[in-house]
């Protein structure tokens, strides 16, 4: 479907949604991580995949450009968030589309896909959670081999000690500390894009904090099975937080999923194999949509 090429803000469930379109193609959307930061490193990672799809980038309820000094977080839900998805759908007349979600963005993807599946025409994970249980069990086999590393050592301690963050900037701070965790080489250029977009980003604190209490209410490990939408689940080898054993138990559920690892790759494996990913994701279009 032809959409108009534009940026801009509209009011969705009440509340601000900025959001950009690009490119030609089918229409592809594009879910952010609900937990507040935003679709900047999306947008800037991912703008090139406009050759292939209409590209749909969007901040959630509470991040980036639709985060707001009146905003209730308590309403930064998955369920809310999934809704406001929906209803940015109707407002950019999408009748179909395919939804792309990285990380908690899969999260979100998978119980969008559970509520409006005749919406979607396919369903694309990247590193995602699949529940609230799941990424603490992957930690308990991760972290203890990490901290081995000297690479590592530093971003484990800064991941395991108390937190006490009291502001965005704080938040930010944190994020670029653990940030080693997320790459397979954390002194590439792929980590370094990530610490650069920290630095310039608005990452919500509040949105945290109202995603982390809230999201055990969402989980679809369950129910994936009733997932009917051509799905392609991708995953980084060395993924410590979303590991290819969560991928897994997604790829096996959901029928007829397709699953692909990628062996340079943490958490974040467009980033890090962007070659590599673009042949898989247009390959997987190709066949199944």
């Amino acid at each position: 479907m032809a959409v108009e090429h534009f940026e801009g803000t509209a009011i969705i469930n009440g509340v601000p949604i900025w959001h950009k379109v690009l490119g030609s193609g089918p229409a592809l959307v594009v879910q952010s991580p609900g937990w507040g930061i935003g679709s900047r490193l999306y947008q800037e990672t991912l703008s090139d995949l406009a050759a292939h799809f209409t590209l749909v980038f969007y901040d959630t309820r509470g991040s980036g450009h639709s985060d707001s000094a009146d905003l209730d977080y308590a309403q930064v839900t998955v369920g809310n968030l999934v809704e406001d998805l929906e209803a940015l759908r109707r407002h950019l007349a999408l009748d179909r589309f395919a939804l792309a979600g990285h990380s908690h963005g899969g999260y979100i993807a998978l119980n969008y896909a559970l509520k409006y599946p005749a919406r979607l025409t396919a369903l694309v994970l990247a590193g995602a959670q699949v529940g609230v249980e799941e990424p603490g069990e992957d930690l308990k086999r991760t972290l203890p081999r990490l901290a081995q590393r000297p690479e590592y050592r530093e971003a484990v301690a800064a991941f395991t000690a108390p937190r006490a963050l009291r502001d965005h900037r704080d938040f930010s701070a944190f994020l670029k500390k653990i940030g080693p965790l997320y790459f397979r080489h954390p002194a590439g250029p792929a980590f370094r894009r990530f610490i650069e977009n920290i630095e310039h980003a608005h990452i919500s604190l509040n949105s945290f904090l109202a995603t982390a209490s809230t999201d055990k209410r969402f989980t679809v490990r369950e129910r994936l099975s009733a997932i009917s939408t051509p799905t392609l689940c991708m995953v980084g080898e060395h993924d410590f937080i979303c590991s290819p054993v969560q991928a897994q138990i997604i790829a096996d559920a959901i029928p007829g999923a397709e699953l692909r690892v990628f062996s340079e790759s943490g958490h974040f494996c467009w980033m890090e194999e962007p070659e590599q990913f673009r042949e898989v994701l247009v390959a997987f279009f190709h066949r199944r949509t």
